[in-house]
């Protein structure tokens, strides 16, 4: 609540990062297999079913898919521009805290 309501963008909670220094080739796969996993979620919601219902705390089914949305939505295919200023916006936040090393300034968002 706090960040949506002081920077009005979409709450980053998670993300998926690859190494730079990593071969091209390499990344790419990665990336490729990223993708087909996220594709293979939305297209199989209930596939997890079964996990999230073993590892969930609550047990509502209606919490439970809430949760769920939070984490898998369009952002989860690509963060869209709104996405990565929310990213960028963290990122700035944490190094002006102190909280995260400098060097990740450095860090690009795709």
């Amino acid at each position: 609540e706090f960040w949506e309501t002081t920077t009005g963008m979409p709450i980053p909670l998670g993300g998926i990062v690859v190494r730079r220094d990593l071969p091209p080739a390499i990344q790419e796969k990665i990336q490729r297999v990223m993708q087909r996993s996220v594709r293979f979620a939305f297209d199989n919601p209930d596939a997890s079913r079964e996990y999230v219902v073993a590892n969930a705390q609550e047990m509502d089914e209606t919490v439970m898919q809430r949760h769920i949305d939070l984490y898998v939505n369009n952002y989860t295919e690509g963060l869209g521009t709104r996405g990565r200023a929310a990213v960028e916006a963290l990122f700035k936040l944490s190094l002006d805290k102190n909280l995260t090393p400098h060097y990740t300034s450095k860090i690009f968002v795709n």
